[in-house]
């Protein structure tokens, strides 16, 4: 373990932006939830009668479980408990995946272990730090809620419990990280075993198999019942389970050499057949965008599914007030609904996209761009052949989630589809900012692109609880975004080619300055 408190300074400061955008945004969300619930359903009557509409609709079963308790603090726990270990876990495996084998891939680590560093320092400082992360993310969670009335003790339950599901998945994504020698396949391993995990749970509460929530995180999570009886002892087996993993990790990563993952990589072809620099782009990018489009069009999917059902099943005078508010009259619960949702899965879409617009820049810190430019491909050919796949995998992602949505919910799937792509402009805004910084500022581009994306959720958050308004809310793109389910489609075009206009300049400017920078190889 020697050098891990050293390491552990090196994380924190190569995350010192990313760290605290994702604690603050994620520490606010059960407070602001909480507020919204106490809004909507004025007494316990509505909120019951709402508990009661819930248990009825297998998409909700299925994506947030069963409602223990009917008060403000248990439909807050109900909404977000799977919510947010879902979104710690995938930041934990990023985070544990970036700070362990993709050192490695990139050779960092093998510098670092000529000093004073130990065998098991760089994977102790990962779990440390991203542990530390998902505690106090808990710990702030609290307060807001205690101060919005909620029970002291059962806020803290909630917030331990979110900070074990991130623990959970920054073990799995230790153990992963020993298997492969690809960054990208570790992180795919992990993500796919958080889908399994999840699936599990959905299958306990669709199915009356309760015994198999205990096999998952996602259930150990939601069997803490915080503000429902208060089960604290499942935290012990949470830290039990965690620290089962992490061991594992570690007696696995005694058993391969640095670089190297315990499966062997398969060989590859003996001769190559790409058709140049955009060729290569797509070998590179293909694998990712794949994945992407499949989850997104199952997502898509099980929302239209979910929709359905919510004219009859939200029927109150709070949400037709609502409905009426955001809609104008005669406005559908269920479209108001699937626009928020949307608008929402927008910004994940965008997430995808920065994946493809950072691809450039992590073959530059890898070393691999300047090898592929000693030879006859130039620079702007090179940054073009990432862009351009930057550009059509949203559009793509958005396309499937739409018809998916489309097909599952009222079967119009040009009308679905056609609000989805709306977006489009508002995530091609936000790849020209990464473009842009790609040019300019190569090692702060990952983390200043992903903080700025993280801000325009701050923002939109604030907007939606009347915290934020006027310049600060038309900071972000997605403000702008006509609402097409909503009747929006008139006014449409003027602020959607604004945005593409904004993400050309951008994405311009950006590559004027890459032609006009050194190379920086390394992050």
């Amino acid at each position: 373990m020697t050098g891990t408190l050293t390491l552990i300074r090196l994380i924190l400061r190569r995350d010192r932006v990313l760290l605290p955008v994702w604690i603050a945004i994620s520490a606010l969300l059960p407070a602001s939830i909480a507020s919204a619930t106490t809004d909507l359903y004025a007494d316990q009557a509505a909120r019951d009668a709402f508990a009661a509409a819930s248990a009825s609709n297998p998409a909700q079963l299925a994506t947030r479980g069963h409602i223990y308790d009917a008060s403000v603090g248990g439909l807050t726990a109900w909404t977000l408990g799977s919510s947010l270990a879902l979104i710690g876990g995938l930041v934990s495996i990023l985070l544990v995946i970036r700070h362990t084998r993709v050192e490695e891939e990139t050779g960092r680590r093998e510098l670092l272990s000529s000093g004073v560093i130990g065998r098991h320092a760089p994977l102790a400082a990962a779990l440390a730090v991203v542990l530390a992360a998902n505690l106090l993310l808990g710990l702030l969670s609290v307060v807001p809620l205690v101060a919005g009335g909620q029970p002291a003790g059962s806020s803290l339950l909630f917030g331990l419990s979110t900070a074990g599901g991130g623990w959970a998945f920054a073990a799995v994504a230790a153990v992963t990280a020993q298997l492969t020698a690809s960054s990208g396949t570790a992180r795919g391993l992990a993500i796919a075993a958080g889908g399994l995990l999840f699936a599990l749970r959905s299958l306990a509460d669709t199915g009356g198999i309760g015994w198999l929530a205990w096999l998952t995180p996602f259930g150990w999570v939601r069997l803490t019942k915080p503000y429902a009886g208060d089960q604290w002892w499942v935290l012990g087996l949470i830290a039990a389970a965690v620290a089962a993993v992490a061991t594992a990790a570690f007696a696995l990563s005694t058993r391969r050499d640095v670089a190297g993952g315990l499966v062997p990589t398969r060989q590859g072809p003996a001769t190559g057949g790409l058709p140049g620099a955009f060729g290569l782009a797509g070998r590179l990018h293909r694998g990712t965008l794949a994945g992407f489009a499949i989850g997104f069009g199952l997502l898509g999917a099980l929302l239209g599914v979910s929709a359905r059902g919510l004219d009859s099943q939200l029927d109150t005078p709070q949400f037709q007030e609502l409905a009426a508010t955001v809609g104008g009259a005669g406005a559908r619960i269920s479209d108001v609904f699937f626009t928020f949702v949307m608008y929402v899965l927008s910004q994940l879409v965008t997430g995808a996209a920065l994946v493809s617009a950072l691809r450039a820049r992590g073959e530059e810190a890898a070393g691999r761009a300047e090898l592929l430019l000693s030879t006859p491909v130039g620079r702007l050919r090179w940054a073009l052949s990432h862009l351009v796949f930057a550009i059509v995998s949203p559009a793509l992602l958005l396309a499937v989630l739409g018809a998916a949505a489309g097909l599952t919910y009222d079967g119009d799937v040009a009308r679905v589809a056609g609000a989805t792509l709306a977006y489009l402009p508002a995530v091609w805004t936000v790849v020209g900012i990464a473009t842009l910084l790609f040019g300019l500022l190569p090692r702060l581009a990952v983390a200043v692109s992903r903080t700025a994306l993280g801000l325009f959720l701050v923002v939109d958050l604030l907007a939606e609880f009347k915290l934020a308004g006027g310049i600060v809310l038309n900071l972000s793109p997605f403000v702008h975004v006509p609402a097409m389910l909503l009747g929006g489609s008139s006014s449409a075009v003027a602020p959607l080619l604004g945005l593409t206009a904004v993400a050309v300049a951008l994405a311009a400017a950006g590559l004027a300055f890459l032609r006009r920078r050194n190379l920086v190889p390394s992050a």
